[in-house]
């Protein structure tokens, strides 16, 4: 009997001795480790910016006025197109003017006459004082007269350059060049010169102004970063692209002309202004644009994409590979945020291979290696990944 019991404790002890795997079979059934993607660390410099909104303004603008009253009897531009400094723009009627001018001549002719005159007299009175025929008084009134007679012709000068000023000005004249907007007097109308008729006015579209509201922590920076590169306050050196309202970027970039010396104290900013060349006329005054703006450049900084990086209350981390594929923590100081990256300005080396994606697969194997490979190739890996393969169909065949 004990015989029939033994059979059967061998049998199971044979059956659970192949059921139990062994501790090879199983570190060669055990997953590989993690697949990561990683950058290697590379220091640069940045500038960073401020995007701001503002609104252009001609260079120069001018309003043509009137400087003498009178009738308009003449229009002698296109509106809306292009004139240039001096050109005539309209006729006032210059008759009276004319008069005026020829007036002031004869009263200029008269006073050299009278000068003349007086000359003459004073040349005999000499004469006839020496000889004792007059008294000095006569000969001192004489000299007198002359006097007043060279101060007339002066004025007379004076009165014929006035009335020629005066008929010049029956000829309205572009005071810049520019484009010219639409009239704002008619022929027939009475302009004054009292008054300051406004007739039209002119633009100067090339360059244009952007005004900028900038604030002042963000101007002191630029300021700093134009010191530190040896050069001007107002440097014309520090240029700014400039963006449509649409977001189109504009050809020309804008270059810093002046930042106001004063700050608002209700807003804390202060206005910056830039010139912005616009030679084909594209751009026009009161368009809104955006503004980038260079506030300050960093030095031997890395840009990290956000999603390596874990913000704690104790700091900031990110993992740094080792060549033996493992991996340590790493604390590191953020500048700040920049795009989709911070800025880390302390805390890595050139060449550390920083990791940034694939630690939560870690963390949740507990694994202690990884198998790295880098971002641009992991991430294709994912994309193919995702890519499903179409399937093949088959050509229809005849039944019969």
């Amino acid at each position: 009997m004990p015989g029939c019991y033994k059979k059967p404790i061998e049998l199971k002890i044979i059956l659970l001795f192949f059921l139990i795997p062994t501790a090879t079979t199983l570190a060669s059934q055990s997953p590989p480790p993690p697949m990561v993607g990683f950058l290697e660390a590379q220091p640069e410099s940045l500038t960073i910016t401020d995007n701001l909104p503002g609104r252009l303004e001609p260079s120069k603008d001018s309003v043509v006025r009137a400087r003498v009253t009178g009738i308009v009897e003449e229009r002698l531009f296109t509106e809306g197109t292009f004139v240039q400094k001096g050109q005539a723009l309209f006729r006032i009627d210059d008759r009276a003017f004319k008069a005026d001018l020829q007036s002031a001549k004869g009263t200029l002719a008269r006073a050299i006459a009278q000068k003349k005159l007086n000359e003459a007299n004073v040349k005999r009175y000499r004469s006839l004082v020496a000889s004792k025929a007059i008294s000095r008084h006569v000969l001192d009134q004489a000299e007198a007269t002359l006097a007043t007679s060279a101060a007339d012709i002066e004025i007379a000068k004076a009165a014929v350059t006035r009335a020629q000023i005066n008929l010049d000005y029956t000829t309205v004249t572009a005071p810049i060049s520019g484009f010219i907007g639409k009239q704002e007097v008619t022929v027939g109308a009475l302009v004054s010169a009292s008054s300051a008729t406004q007739m039209a006015q002119i633009r100067q579209v090339d360059p244009l102004y952007v005004n900028i509201q900038q604030s002042a922590t963000n101007i002191l920076k630029t300021k700093a970063m134009l010191q530190k590169q040896e050069k001007v306050q107002e440097s014309p050196g520090v240029q700014m692209k400039i963006f449509l309202d649409d977001g189109t970027p504009y050809k020309y970039p804008g270059q810093l002309i002046f930042t106001d010396v004063a700050v608002n104290a209700t807003t804390g900013e202060a206005v910056v202004r830039a010139s912005v060349p616009n030679p084909d006329h594209f751009l026009m005054p009161g368009l809104y644009v955006r503004v980038e703006m260079p506030v300050v450049t960093l030095d031997h900084i890395f840009l990290i994409p956000q999603e390596a990086i874990t913000r704690t209350d104790k700091g900031n981390i990110l993992y740094v590979l080792n060549n033996d594929n493992t991996f340590a923590p790493r604390p590191v100081q953020i500048a700040r945020s920049w795009q989709n990256n911070w800025i880390v300005s302390d805390g890595l080396q050139p060449k550390d291979k920083v990791i940034i994606d694939g630690m939560l697969k870690v963390h949740m194997m507990h694994a202690q290696k990884v198998t790295p490979v880098p971002l641009q190739e992991r991430r294709k890996q994912a994309t193919d990944g995702n890519k499903q393969p179409e399937k093949a169909i088959k050509p229809a065949t005849e039944t019969k």
